[in-house]
């Protein structure tokens, strides 16, 4: 593998490590998030209707996916201390754990998924007239799990090992492979049917399929600094219980986030499918517009990881510094160009004139909090890195359940559907502050004793 692929993190100009690995997440995000945003651009030429399907899906399919991105930040975690260290072995039998354990998780979540989509989109407030959509969108998205989960968790490992431009290339292939197969399978091509939500659900699947492949590819060509192996393989208690003890808050934190933006889309489903759209179609710009922060909160996971496996806690603490400062800066930027060209965005996606008015409305009330969007994941993606997850839990939770949606709620009799747009924003304003105290109070302190533990203050 070329040394550019596998920078060393632990010597240099911290600012410039944290780029280098950030910059290839932000494109691989991208592209990833390109996915929905593609089913969106072709689906809103089929209907409204199809985009609130879609929409719907989207906070159910986090609240799952949302498990295995949690538990992928354990696996980095855990990996890139281990590299730190200098311990390859023992991040190849970690590598190895997180796999197998990736496709039980997964297979199972299908199941879940599969089995109980009905009475659960039923319970959210999808109305007779898309129900059946979102109950074939979902379906096959949730069969598609077990290729989708694993190709998520090899992504981790390389990412563990400081490599983040594998990830991104994998991810740049499949979004074409993407891009081409959402027109045929949505409206259809010679022998090939139009089929809607359903194509757009297959396509999804078939490409994320192909990152799988290009994975194993990777792995087996000898390129990957940690090579999972699984020669007289077992499960390691030890190794599962890390993974879980940084993945299972993470795992939490995201599910928590999920939970809370399908209690928001309860809440937009009282105002009509039109609102519905509306939210979709804005959390689809949304999550476009903050790619920048998740791919300086995975730049910074891997990148304290290793100098705090490495025992360089001064070099790690500059790297969230370091981070903070340029993504709020960033955002900034970001948000104002997405308050600017609201409309130009909106129409990219629809042109019912209903719908880009609620999502104007939405921007309007979003855009200026993305920079403490991007503040809050990268403290907290900085304290998983060193092995510590419960920062971004208690941020999220204070945010989002404390703070943001009682607000909403409060507000919902007195101002209507905006009152939820300023309850997402009061959370990224509580959460963000609450996460930016806590690492001026103490971050972590790596104890001596070989058996260390995290804590909250140094």
């Amino acid at each position: 593998m070329p040394q550019n692929n596998h920078p060393d993190l632990l010597t240099g100009s911290i600012t410039k490590s944290v780029v280098r690995l950030s910059l290839p997440l932000a494109i691989a995000m991208l592209f990833q998030t390109g996915f929905s945003a593609i089913d969106m651009i072709f689906l809103g030429m089929v209907s409204s209707e199809a985009i609130a399907a879609v929409g719907m899906v989207f906070p159910v399919l986090y609240f799952f996916v949302s498990f295995v991105m949690g538990v992928g930040v354990g696996l980095t975690s855990f990996i890139a201390r281990e590299v730190g260290a200098g311990d390859i072995k023992k991040a190849e039998r970690i590598a190895a754990n997180g796999i197998i354990f990736s496709i039980i998780m997964s297979s199972s979540l299908a199941f879940l998924g599969v089995a109980f989509s009905r009475p659960l989109f039923t319970a959210l407030g999808a109305g007779p007239e898309i129900l059946e959509s979102v109950l074939t969108y979902s379906r096959i998205i949730f069969i598609g799990f077990l290729f989708l989960f694993f190709a998520a968790f090899c992504s981790s490992i390389i990412r563990g090992e400081g490599d983040t431009k594998t990830p991104m290339k994998f991810m740049l292939i499949a979004t074409l492979i993407n891009l081409i197969l959402d027109p045929i399978l949505i409206f259809g091509l010679g022998p090939i049917p139009m089929m809607g939500v359903k194509g757009a659900a297959l396509a999804m699947v078939i490409s994320r399929s192909t990152m799988a492949v290009l994975a194993v590819r990777h792995f087996l060509s000898g390129k990957s600094l940690v090579k999972p192996t699984f020669k007289n393989f077992r499960f390691d208690i030890s190794i599962l219980k890390e993974i879980l003890r940084v993945g299972i808050p993470s795992t939490i934190t995201n599910m928590s986030a999920s939970i809370g933006l399908m209690v928001f889309m309860r809440l937009v489903a009282g105002y009509g499918p039109l609102a519905i759209a509306a939210y979709g179609i804005g959390g689809r710009i949304e999550s476009i517009a903050i790619l920048p922060a998740f791919g300086m909160a995975g730049g910074v996971l891997t990148v304290v990881g290793q100098n705090y496996g490495a025992t360089q806690l001064e070099r790690a603490r500059k790297a969230i510094i370091s981070a903070v400062i340029l993504i709020a800066g960033f955002m900034l930027g970001v948000g104002a160009l997405s308050l600017f060209f609201s409309r130009e965005l909106l129409y990219i996606f629809t042109d019912d004139p209903k719908v880009i008015a609620f999502g104007k409305d939405f921007l309007l009330f979003r855009a200026p909090f993305f920079a403490l969007v991007g503040v809050r994941m990268t403290v907290s993606s900085g304290f998983a890195g060193a092995g510590n997850p419960r920062v971004g839990l208690l941020t999220l939770l204070f945010g989002l359940f404390i703070v943001g949606l009682p607000t909403a709620i409060i507000l919902n009799n007195i101002i209507g559907l905006n009152a939820m747009w300023i309850g997402l924003s009061s959370s990224n304003l509580a959460g963000s502050s609450l996460a930016y105290f806590l690492f001026l109070w103490g971050f972590p302190s790596r104890k001596e004793s070989k058996g260390e533990t995290v804590t909250l203050v140094g």
